[in-house]
């Protein structure tokens, strides 16, 4: 029966395009067929001629202040730049616009949220390589050290768990760490996403964009090197056909690098592919695959020794070298059906299915010694992940358009999304009481000593949304921005810790709003107010808690801030916001969890982004961050949020020295501040803020390109992050990695 189920969820959004897709492309054929040419008669230039299609080069993605936004999406576009459901290209290192915070492609003056957007030529010039790498570029963001699910961060000071995760606008809860070789652009929307995404934290979301075909021809090959024996290679190579309906991407990675960590090491393996049908001038059906393997040791942190946090040098490796791994293997594909209906409206419906699977077996400090030892030695334990099987499948349909009705202009949305994640896993837990040194390590592999064990047979939801969503142009400086969105959530979770099995099975129902206001006082986008609030809803999720009720999450936030267009392309954002989250979880240590009665976040952020010359780029962010733990247990109670300072801030600036048509040479340098923060939610210990200087050298002639980052140029020694006070993942010491590419 679930099988059935399964092929029914994989067929299921094929069939729906298909069968919306088949009417436009039989009526293409009709068009085409008294106009068919024989072979020897095609165009022989390299861009082939398409039925009754102009392309245009770099269409303006801007509502040019009050005039219809949706006439620069014209039959031509859905070739060359997609939809008005997708942002197009970046040059350089300021989006103008994005989809995370609307599903529309808005102008970021005309969003009443914040939504910071890392776009492909960040990613090459800082040669981000993991989600750590990339969330420097956003103000309040900081790793939360897990190395279950690496990509976890803190958010403005709340934790953004996976079912927080999109791709191309689909859930991705994966726990698998993400590779960016075929990512386009990163857009972080803060503040509640249930609106539009159904169960989301009032954190906000990461929603990874990948790159898709284009209508060009070119190769890209790349080769990173560096420290630590690091060896990737990179191919990003497109395509399209000689009638040129079809186009065709690949993207590809290999990487095998070791650690500054003792015997800890990374190999992994992207293969991504990507087909586009241009079915006629109005549709587009695109497929999306992407296979990854990622296997580590699972490298568990250092402990604290008498209660200094960077007392163990970075290297220093707690586990057991002969039992350790973390392998990990995903699979993803997608099916996106995009059509214009006319000249005002728009629809676009797509299938996902996710499979993933990380079996592991990890080994951590746990406990001190016997005070008859000397303060560096640990017992340990052992975690086994027995079975870690996950999939998770989606289909979303949206509609956008735009129409006047009581004298205003309206962009109006409305969707429906289903989502389906099953689970099964089970893992054990083992005492090594045998204890070892931290200040000179003996790996003996010691027999463990069975403590627990926890089996998770199924968690599984099924949920069934549908979303509305208004912007309202009141005058040409004032617009209004009004959601709802309704869930209907089935939940089903059994369990069995050790005390027997335990089965939950409820209907979760809930309706999230959102609303804001845009002023614009001289009726364009060089400068904007604006104020929104919104609430959120997360169901359980699964896992070891310490708790006797699993509660769901629910969360508000307000916002206010300011956008401003200092220069033609460079732009000033300030921010305050508020946010409260019920029913918080957080990890107490890597297998167990613990719900506190709430979370409050509040605080302020800046954003200086854009090119300050043509020859000067900038990304410049600083936020405050006051979060408090409030519980009826004093353990909790009163505390600050883990791994979330006061102060956060990044710099990252380039500079062109020469450039032409021919060549570039430039440089960049760049700073990441994390002030004093919490090491566990008892705060009990305290990460020492640091300050770490970065570098960048780059030049380019022809076809022919290198880039070299330096990290850590003072080979500072500092934590960045952790789970609690036996669990702190230190960060690398000076570190170079340089990248050689040949473009075709």
């Amino acid at each position: 029966m679930i099988m059935l189920r399964l092929y029914v969820l994989l067929a299921l959004p094929l069939a729906v395009c298909l069968a919306l897709a088949l009417p436009a492309f039989a009526s293409a054929q009709d068009d085409d067929s008294s106009d068919d040419l024989p072979s020897s008669d095609l165009p022989s230039s390299d861009l082939p001629v398409l039925p009754d299609t102009e392309v245009e080069a770099d269409p303006d993605t801007t509502d040019g202040g009050g005039q219809d936004f949706f006439d620069d999406f014209g039959p031509s576009n859905i070739v060359t730049d997609g939809s008005v459901f997708d942002s197009g290209p970046v040059d350089g290192y300021r989006a103008e616009s994005s989809t995370s915070g609307s599903i529309i492609d808005l102008p970021d003056a005309d969003l009443p949220a914040t939504v910071n957007v890392i776009p492909r030529d960040v990613l090459d010039d800082q040669i981000s390589l993991d989600l750590t790498d990339v969330i420097r570029n956003a103000g309040g963001t900081t790793p939360a050290g897990d190395i279950l699910f690496p990509d976890r961060i803190f958010l403005r000071g709340l934790e953004v768990g996976s079912r927080n995760f999109r791709k191309d606008g689909f859930l991705d809860p994966t726990f698998v760490p993400r590779d960016f070789q075929n990512v386009e652009r990163v857009e972080i929307l803060k503040g509640p996403a249930s609106v539009l995404y159904g169960s989301g934290d009032p954190a906000g979301i990461v929603n990874v964009i990948t790159k898709s075909p284009v209508l060009d021809r070119f190769a890209d090959f790349g080769f990173t090197f560096g420290s630590f024996e690091q060896s990737r290679f990179v191919l990003d190579a497109n395509g399209y056909t000689r009638s040129g309906n079809v186009l065709y991407r690949l993207n590809a990675a290999q990487e095998d690098r070791n650690s500054f960590v003792d015997f800890e090491g990374l190999t992994r393996t992207q293969i991504s592919p990507a087909v586009t049908w241009l079915l006629d001038d109005d549709t587009s059906l695109t497929w999306k695959g992407e296979w990854h393997r990622h296997n580590t040791l699972g490298f568990q942190g250092t402990p604290a020794v008498s209660g200094d946090p960077l007392f163990l040098p970075p290297s220093t490796y707690l586990g057991e070298p002969a039992n350790d791994f973390f392998m990990a293997e995903e699979f993803r594909q997608s099916l996106v059906l995009r059509r214009q209906i006319n000249d005002d409206w728009w629809y676009r419906i797509g299938g996902y299915s996710l499979f993933y699977d990380f079996p592991n077996s990890t080994t951590a400090a746990a406990v001190l010694t016997p005070a008859v030892l000397p303060p560096t030695f640990f017992e340990r334990t052992q975690n086994d992940g027995l079975l870690s099987e996950e999939e998770s499948h989606s289909m979303i349909a949206n509609l956008a358009g735009e129409f006047c009705l009581g004298g205003f202009l309206h962009k109006a949305l409305f969707g429906v999304e289903y989502t389906y994640f099953d689970s099964a896993t089970s893992f054990a837990s083992n005492g090594l009481f045998v204890p070892i040194d931290g200040a000179a390590p003996v790996y003996t592999d010691p027999p463990g000593v069975p403590l627990f064990s926890a089996d998770f047979p199924v968690f599984r939801q099924e949920a069934f949304g549908g979303y509305l969503q208004d912007i309202v142009e009141l005058t040409p400086t004032l617009q209004l921005m009004g959601g709802v969105r309704f869930d209907t959530l089935d939940f089903q979770f059994e369990r069995d810790v050790g005390f027997g099995p335990v089965e939950t099975d409820e209907t979760f129902d809930n309706v999230a709003p959102r609303g804001g206001i845009v002023y614009q006082p001289f009726a364009d986008e060089s400068l904007a107010f604006y104020y929104s609030y919104a609430r959120s809803f997360v169901p359980p999720s699964g896992g070891v808690f310490l708790n006797s009720d699993i509660l769901p999450i629910v969360g508000e936030t307000h916002e206010s801030g300011v956008k401003a267009e200092l220069i033609d392309g460079l732009s000033l954002t300030a921010a305050g916001f508020f946010a409260r989250r019920e029913n918080d979880a957080f990890n107490l240590t890597s297998i167990t969890l613990v719900q506190v009665g709430e979370v409050r976040s509040q605080g302020a952020e800046l954003n200086l982004i854009g090119d300050i010359t043509d020859a000067w780029s900038v990304i410049a962010n600083y936020t405050y961050t006051d979060a408090v733990l409030s519980d009826p247990d004093p353990t909790f109670d009163g505390n600050r949020a883990r791994n979330v300072p006061y102060n956060s801030a990044n710099l990252w600036t380039r500079y062109d020295f020469y450039c032409d048509c021919c060549q570039t040479m430039g440089a960049a340098l760049g700073l990441v501040y994390l002030g004093n923060r919490p090491a566990d939610l008892e705060n009990d210990l305290f990460l020492p803020g640091f300050t770490r200087w970065d570098a960048g050298v780059y030049y380019r002639r022809g076809q022919l390109g290198a880039s070299v980052y330096l990290e850590n140029l003072f080979d500072i020694q500092y934590a960045a992050s952790s789970v609690n006070e036996l669990q702190i993942f230190q960060g690398a010491p000076f570190n170079v990695r340089a990248t050689l590419q040949y473009y075709y």
